[in-house]
């Protein structure tokens, strides 16, 4: 029997051509499917060409769903929200993708995953049933064929996505839109399937965690001002609440010696004039009977002076105590929800140690980004690794400006530190090596370090624990 390929070759071309070599028109030769794929005998065209365009739909819907998936990422969620003002019959989905863009995403890569699978399948098919691309080199025909695929369906159409992602949301989001209620329906049930099975196979639950750690949390501010999102102030600030969750009540108190507070043996003349002394007014003073650390209630004054004519004590309410160690968060959770709250911290002994109010929380959280006049005197940069600082300047911020590690515990300020390791009270022009910095006290008052000067020492300097020079050995 004679084979229907041959006699048709036969009948156009010369006599000795083969079945592979195609048909012939004269001088012409027109190559035919059966030429690139190396066909069975018993394979027929149909069956081939069918594949092939099936297998080309698949791909570019899968260029379509990847282009998608990367568009979905690359967009921030005020672009998501400018495009659905645009385009106002599709803002309801908008609106959803902008509440929930997981969800969308999640359905975009089940049927990018689905649509890969099935080009994978096509491919091997087209390779097993209708033989190689490149005849005589099947290994080299499917690094072809996939390397096509992998190109028409992911590489292409992810790279103009992430050159121009907007005007790829705006073409493609209408057919996601058509499919999503689907996808959302298999995505939900796959979930549920994903979840008891991952139930009766391991011995723990699969529970997504709810809770973002402290750096997992400045990682995403960080991406959110890199992207635009959010402005450096904004994101400083939020650092900075980040930061005082660890913070407890003493780092951000008043300590009692910085403190006005008001013995209740004095008339109202003498606790107005000690009020007047006062560098800025303040608005609730702690009332103490006898000594400090005897605190029997807080004074309003606001309330008092609508009728100064009436005794003070009048308008002394109970104090609220917290302990200095204390989370500062939950204190003003707690304690500080309001600017006229003023709470007492007390130490273990219950010694009162300072006060806290809704403004020194607040100031804590604004210090970085907002800095008022005072803080910025804090200390004065004189030359590279030489500073003139407050006493009640904090060790962090010392360090951070120098580029060293201060931390001592049981000391926040520079003053108390050198006071700790004097031991004593130390007049002005008192020097002192610490940590491998030259602190010079300039100036002393109501019992503590007012004024220091420091000195970053080089690495060649003697590493001295102590060096005491008072004014008369520098003379």
């Amino acid at each position: 029997m004679v084979d229907a390929r041959d006699s048709k070759s036969r009948s156009f071309g010369s006599e000795g051509s083969s079945p592979s070599a195609g048909i012939s028109f004269g001088f012409r030769h027109v190559p035919q499917l059966s030429d690139v794929f190396c066909l069975r005998p018993e394979m027929s065209v149909i069956p081939l060409t069918l594949t092939c365009l099936l297998l080309l739909l698949v791909a570019i819907f899968s260029a379509v769903v990847s282009a998608l998936e990367t568009a979905l990422l690359s967009l921030k969620e005020h672009h998501i929200a400018v495009i659905g003002d645009d385009s106002p019959e599709i803002t309801g989905m908008m609106r959803a993708i902008a509440r929930q863009p997981r969800r969308s995403l999640h359905q975009v890569i089940l049927l990018g995953s689905v649509l890969n699978l099935s080009m994978a399948v096509l491919g091997l098919l087209v390779l097993q049933e209708f033989g190689p691309v490149i005849p005589g080199r099947p290994l080299l025909s499917g690094i072809v064929l996939f390397g096509a695929l992998v190109l028409i369906g992911e590489v292409i159409p992810t790279l103009a996505a992430m050159a121009a992602p907007t005007q790829v949301f705006r073409t493609l989001i209408t057919p996601f839109i058509w499919i999503s209620p689907w996808l959302e329906k298999i995505s939900e049930r796959l979930e549920s399937l994903t979840d008891r099975l991952g139930a009766s196979l391991l011995p723990f639950a699969l529970k997504p965690r709810t809770t973002l750690t402290d750096d997992e949390v400045e990682t995403l501010v960080e991406m959110r001002r890199e992207q635009g999102v959010l402005a450096p102030a904004e994101s400083e600030i939020i650092h900075d609440i980040i930061r005082l969750g660890n913070k407890t009540v003493k780092d951000c108190m008043t300590p009692r010696v910085a403190t006005l507070m008001l013995n209740d043996a004095l008339d109202n003349e003498a606790a107005l004039a000690e009020m007047h002394e006062e560098e800025k007014w303040h608005w609730f003073v702690p009332v103490f009977q006898g000594s400090p650390d005897l605190v029997i209630g807080v004074l309003d004054v606001k309330r008092w002076l609508y009728d100064s004519s009436r005794d003070f004590r009048e308008f002394v309410t109970p104090p609220v105590f917290v302990s200095e160690t204390m989370k500062a968060l939950d204190a003003f959770r707690e304690h500080l929800g309001e600017p006229k709250n003023l709470c007492v911290v007390v130490d273990e002994y219950g010694g009162v140690e300072g006060v806290i109010t809704h403004s020194d929380i607040i100031e804590e959280i604004l210090a970085d980004a907002a800095p008022t006049l005072d803080q910025e005197e804090e200390f004065l940069i004189l030359s590279p690794g030489r500073i003139r600082a407050d006493g009640e300047a904090r060790l962090d911020d010392i360090g951070e400006e120098l580029g060293m590690d201060l931390d001592h515990e049981g000391l926040d300020t520079i003053g108390g530190l050198v006071f700790n390791e004097l031991g004593h009270l130390p007049p002005p022009g008192t020097e002192v090596i610490i940590d491998g910095l030259r602190i010079t006290v300039l100036l002393c008052e109501n019992q503590r370090v007012a004024s220091v000067e420091i000195e970053k020492l080089s690495e060649g300097s003697e590493p001295l624990s102590h060096d005491l020079t008072t004014p008369n050995e520098h003379s």
